[in-house]
């Protein structure tokens, strides 16, 4: 009987990180990085990240052309414009990221010379 009652209990941890999620993927924000813009030369991207509330959870999309690239790079790679080790990297034109965990989340143009010329940022993502 006391195994019945345990797994009556796993099942309904279980199903209380289920809804958890479920709820927290319904409250997420979709941000259009750029908005109309999207992801190109000439927008103030510090700016525009600095303006957001970014949550677990939440979506990032990119849309560009196929002269760029989007990079998730770690703290130094954004710093230096580097993209030698990124966490995450695509090129198709249209991106989307999840913000998955809390803590500051480092983009750049993964094309040579476009993030020395602004085209980065830095997602700062509260839990």
């Amino acid at each position: 009987m006391a195994r019945s009652g345990a797994g009556t209990t796993m099942s309904g941890v279980v199903v209380v990180m289920w809804w958890c999620m479920v709820v927290q993927r319904l409250e997420a924000t979709v941000f259009t990085v750029g908005e109309s813009s999207g992801w190109v030369v000439g927008v103030d991207y510090d700016a525009w990240a600095k303006s957001k509330n970014f949550k677990l959870g939440d979506l990032l999309v990119f849309d560009y052309s196929s002269a760029y690239a989007i990079d998730e790079v770690f703290e130094n790679g954004y710093n230096t414009c580097n993209i030698d080790h990124p966490i995450t990297s695509d090129n198709s034109g249209s991106t989307v990221i999840s913000l998955l965990n809390a803590g500051p989340h480092y983009f750049i143009c993964g094309t040579p010379g476009y993030c020395a010329q602004g085209m980065k940022f830095i997602a700062n993502v509260t839990a």
